[in-house]
């Protein structure tokens, strides 16, 4: 009986030792799987594998100014990746995990993890940043945002209170000024891009102003785009002679545009203009008179595309002749009056001024717009200066049959301080004024 007894016994404690192991050699395989899960951010393989970003929750972006940037990255190979992170192709960081301000603006934030075997791969995100409501802030709109490489530009600006300097990327602008909402600087020599513009006020506080472009180019104002369909020299004399668009070419005319016919008025009998189709059976612009030289313009409406797209635009009539066909598309940009009437301009004896007060108004980078009127006289010209004749803003040109209506130049920094100083006199002799505008 007692060796009944070891005999149990000892097939008891064989059976428990095997029972123990075998619950070990679970617990250490199932130790070892949850180590080893891919789906852990510190699961750690080996230097030559792929780098794997693993985060499933990297989504845009929509901060203000005021509010850190936090992102942690897991990836793997952890123990042999570096993670950098790049704000608009510029590194603003390197670790695991973010946690910074960005400057105010849309940016695009990519995220490189790189194996210290050289393997690398990347995730990109959007970030929106805005500004606090009483941040300096500058107009949003595309035209603002567009600066040319060695113009003087002003933009609007909001809550501005002092600058004392303007950056564009690195690169600091020069003749930096601000007045009545208004920053205007000239745009340094530098490499083409979208550059992020900040303002340092007196106390030397930044403040982010969002991206901007910089260009060589003027900017390509999407709003109004000319298109010259026709050009020539042709004395229009009814059937003899005239100008015939074919109705290929008038098919790409859209409705709703401005057909504008430029034309200068000969010697004849009488002066008429008529615009009707191929076979002059349907007028696009009845027969009208004739004045002067100038642009005749008139909208292209649905029913004017429905003759041209049939029989295509013939341009006809007496004792002019037709030098340009030209479509205009979309809206000019807003021009507001600085002086509106009727004037011969005739030197001291008759001319156009509008005081400092009113040229305080116009912007450094505006355009001025003289609308003007050849007249009767033994010749013609044109100068614009101040008050007292002592600083010209435009020296004095001729005026020719060539010569464009209405007169265009820069109003530039130089410019201003002219007109602000001692206003602006449109001056000359040989035409008629009867608008001055300005443009932003």
């Amino acid at each position: 009986m007692n060796n009944n007894m070891k005999q149990y016994q000892h097939m008891g404690w064989k059976t428990l030792t095997l029972f123990f192991a075998l619950c070990l050699a679970i617990a250490g395989t199932t130790s070892l799987s949850s180590c080893s899960s891919q789906d852990d951010p510190y699961y750690t393989v080996s230097e030559d594998d792929t780098p794997r970003i693993l985060n499933t929750d990297l989504v845009d972006q929509n901060l203000n100014r005021v509010t850190p940037l936090n992102i942690e990255i897991k990836v793997t190979p952890r123990n042999y990746t570096k993670v950098t992170w790049l704000l608009n192709g510029t590194q603003i960081h390197e670790g695991f995990t973010i946690n910074q301000l960005v400057p105010v603006g849309n940016h695009e934030l990519k995220i490189v993890a790189t194996t210290v075997k050289g393997l690398t791969t990347s995730r990109s995100i959007k970030v929106n940043v805005t500004p606090m409501a009483d941040d300096p802030s500058i107009a949003t709109d595309a035209k603002t945002r567009w600066l040319t490489i060695g113009k003087t530009k002003t933009v609007s600006c909001e809550h501005v209170t002092s600058i004392s300097k303007l950056l564009i990327g690195d690169v600091e602008a020069t003749n930096v000024s601000y007045a009545d909402n208004k920053i205007t600087f000239d745009v340094p020599s530098m490499a083409e891009g979208e550059y992020l513009v900040t303002l340092v006020d007196a106390q030397g506080t930044k403040w982010g102003c969002g991206l901007f472009t910089v260009s060589t180019e003027d900017y390509p104002d999407p709003g109004i785009k000319e298109t010259t369909i026709w050009e020539g020299d042709v004395t229009i004399n009814w059937g003899d002679s005239k100008v015939f668009i074919p109705a290929a070419e008038m098919a790409d005319v859209p409705v709703g545009a401005t057909v504008r016919l430029v034309y200068e008025m000969v010697d004849a009998e009488y002066h008429c203009m008529r615009v009707t189709n191929e076979d002059w059976s349907a007028d696009i612009v009845a027969q009208f008179d004739l004045t002067e030289s100038g642009a005749y313009e008139f909208e292209f409406t649905a029913d004017s595309k429905a003759i041209a797209d049939a029989k295509g635009m013939l341009v006809t009539g007496f004792g002019y002749k037709l030098t340009q066909v030209v479509i205009v598309e979309g809206v000019a940009p807003a021009e507001n009056t600085l002086w509106e009437g009727s004037k011969d301009i005739n030197w001291g004896d008759s001319n156009v001024f509008i005081p400092a007060a009113d040229m305080a108004a116009v912007a450094a980078g505006s355009k001025i717009h003289v609308y003007y009127e050849m007249i009767d006289a033994e010749y013609h010209c044109m100068r614009i200066t101040n008050e007292d004749w002592s600083s010209d803003i435009v020296a004095q040109f001729d005026i020719t049959a060539d010569t464009a209506i209405p007169y265009e130049f820069d109003y530039t920094a130089d410019s201003k301080a002219i007109g602000d100083a001692k206003g602006m006199l449109v001056t000359g002799f040989g035409y008629k004024i009867t608008k001055v505008t300005y443009s932003e």
